[in-house]
């Protein structure tokens, strides 16, 4: 059951629509370290709202190959704590760490961050970086990570908005208004939101990403042809997932505090 629930979190994550896939995500994406949104906006997130780097607790959710903590400890210095679902991402990132002497205050672990999250402590910063609804809406997904917040700490996530009221295709992705409603009602208030829509190199970026996911498939596809339409399958549904990014949603990173 554990297992299962795991590999659910993990479809869930990766936006996957098979889970005959999953198996397979440590070669789709052997290129590829950093995923989501870039470190250095995160890093500059942090630096405008926070000052005691050196003492700083950062949770890392969905931590992928570990690029977005072992960055941020990197530059500032401060413990990190990733979580992911993927052991080889979990073995890349443990690697990466030490290979940048980090080890000592920069750590990753396999587990499904649902069932983990209930275990930990207090963070001064949470990271969900483009790991979509694992934890559900914005209102379930903040009530479960507040209890592991400090006072003043912040929750940073990485996600989408919808310009309209509602998209059927993508009803998982909310409108602005109904995002910041859902982070008021789990007491909760929005301090700042970045989209990324205009940073020229968002989109040059995804190009250059799409092209290494594509060509890793098509090698599997070669090598399984029995699996074939699977990789084809996903091929496609980045195609229609980049059409969508560039047309109908709105790329954001989000900051959330607690009320005062």
């Amino acid at each position: 059951m554990e297992n299962k629930e795991l590999e659910d979190s993990i479809i869930t994550a990766m936006e996957l629509t098979d889970k005959a896939l999953v198996k397979y995500l440590p070669y789709i994406f052997q290129d590829h370290w950093e995923l989501g949104t870039s470190s250095k906006e995160i890093i500059e997130i942090i630096r405008k709202h926070k000052t005691n780097y050196l003492d700083l607790d950062v949770l890392d959710l969905g931590s992928g190959k570990g690029a977005i903590s072992i960055k941020i400890s990197s530059e500032l210095k401060c413990r990190c704590f990733g979580i992911d679902g993927v052991e080889d991402f979990v073995f890349f990132s443990n690697n990466k760490s030490k290979e940048y002497s980090l080890d000592n205050i920069c750590t990753f672990e396999k587990n499904d961050i649902r069932t983990r999250l209930n275990t930990l402590g207090k963070y001064d910063v949470i990271l969900l970086i483009a790991i979509g609804p694992v934890f559900g809406d914005y209102f379930n997904t903040v009530t479960q990570l507040s209890p592991h917040l400090n006072d003043d700490g912040l929750i940073i996530i990485d996600d989408a908005y919808y310009e309209g009221d509602f998209n059927n295709e993508y009803p998982d992705i909310l409108s602005e208004n109904e995002i910041i409603r859902q982070i008021n009602s789990a007491g909760m208030e929005l301090i700042e939101k970045t989209t990324i829509n205009e940073i020229s190199s968002t989109n040059e970026k995804y190009e250059n990403d799409f092209e290494n996911i594509k060509k890793r498939c098509m090698e599997l596809a070669d090598k399984y042809p029995d699996n074939k339409k699977l990789f084809l399958d996903y091929i496609e549904r980045q195609i229609r997932e980049y059409e969508i990014l560039k047309n109908e949603i709105v790329p954001a990173v989000f900051v959330i505090k607690k009320k005062k």
